[in-house]
């Protein structure tokens, strides 16, 4: 089905235990209906009966819109594909910034607001695809390799907190009590790592992007396959401005007309993850790439403000690896990206 032939739209605000819907059918918006579900199978089917029951709407000439929310919206996605439905995942900042000044916030606005921006603007729609099964075997992998991480963190905490204040007696009794627990952590995570090879290299479509990331200066592993992951193997962000978006190092101007003159800044509704784990690549890129490093020092020498730079730094970064992966090839510095 073309995109311009979607007549009926749900919009959906997700939330970890419920679904906030509004249906909008025959794009006739002052009959808009609201609807909350819990955010489970249960609740999901409940939505496609009520969409199926509707006289002339069928899941084929119908929309279905939420905002990126990450693990909370996942099983709506999944059930909805599995139904064969039209699913469009965009970006909170993307449906903010279109409606321009708001009044009122609620799950039920939020969620009119989405299906409005999904009747408005379905011919730019970006279907959903589900993730291959290893890209989700990735995603759960680094997910417990996170967890892992934190847990590991959370043990040794009260070791280097006697450390510093210099009871290290109490430090040892810790660290001698807990010694089994981390040994255990760190193989586990050992494991994990080795797994997260393993399904890199006996994929090929994997391996290749795999490569193809890594070879910007500064990307490191687990930040490309957090990039694989979260991008759906670069289906969902195909450009460096949605990507940059995505993971929350696009600037944007606050300003208007002559009155309001504020700093540009970057939109707090994005991967926190993403935009940690960039940052860090930024920092690796100043210490060894050179042409980073130059183009970081002559900003800090016009009087730039150093976090500004290393967000453009990340932002460099974002549209160096979108440029890799829409050539195939990996990155040479005398290339521009």
């Amino acid at each position: 089905m073309k995109k311009n032939e979607f007549t009926n739209f749900v919009g959906t605000d997700v939330s970890k235990n419920t679904l906030d819907t509004v249906c909008i059918f025959n794009k006739e918006i002052d009959n808009s209906q609201h609807q909350q579900y819990s955010n489970d199978e249960k609740g999901i089917k409940k939505i496609l009966s009520y969409v199926k029951k509707q006289k002339g709407v069928t899941l084929d000439n119908t929309l279905f819109c939420f905002e990126h929310t990450g693990i909370y919206g996942r099983k709506l996605a999944m059930i909805l594909i599995e139904n064969k439905c039209h699913v469009w995942i965009e970006m909170p900042v993307a449906i903010l910034r279109s409606m321009g000044l708001q009044r009122g916030k609620s799950d039920k606005v939020d969620a009119k607001r989405i299906a409005v921006y999904a009747m408005k603007n379905h011919d730019e729609a970006k279907l959903w695809e589900a993730p291959r099964k290893e890209v989700e075997t990735l995603r759960q992998l680094i997910t417990t390799r996170e967890r892992l991480i934190n847990s590991l963190k959370s043990l040794k905490m009260p070791i280097n907190e006697c450390k510093q204040t210099g009871n290290k007696e109490l430090a040892s009794i810790i660290e001698k009590s807990i010694k089994n627990a981390v040994k255990g952590l760190e193989k586990d995570l050992e494991r994990i790592e080795q797994k997260i090879d393993e399904v890199i290299k006996t994929d090929e479509a994997l391996a290749k992007l795999f490569q193809l990331i890594t070879s910007v200066p500064g990307i490191g592993k687990i930040t490309a396959v957090e990039l694989i992951c979260f991008t759906n193997e670069f289906k969902m962000y195909t450009e460096a401005k949605q990507l940059a978006c995505y993971c929350g190092v696009a600037p944007f101007e606050h300003t208007s007309g002559t009155s309001v003159r504020g700093k540009t800044r970057v939109s707090k509704m994005a991967n926190k993850s993403l935009k940690t784990k960039l940052h860090l690549c930024a920092m690796a890129a100043l210490q060894y790439d050179a042409e980073i490093r130059g183009y970081y020092n002559r900003k800090v020498e016009e009087g730039k403000n150093k976090m500004l730079v290393i967000n453009a730094v990340r932002n460099k970064l974002i549209h160096r690896i979108t440029a890799v992966v829409k050539r195939q090839t990996p990155f040479m510095h005398n290339i521009a990206a």
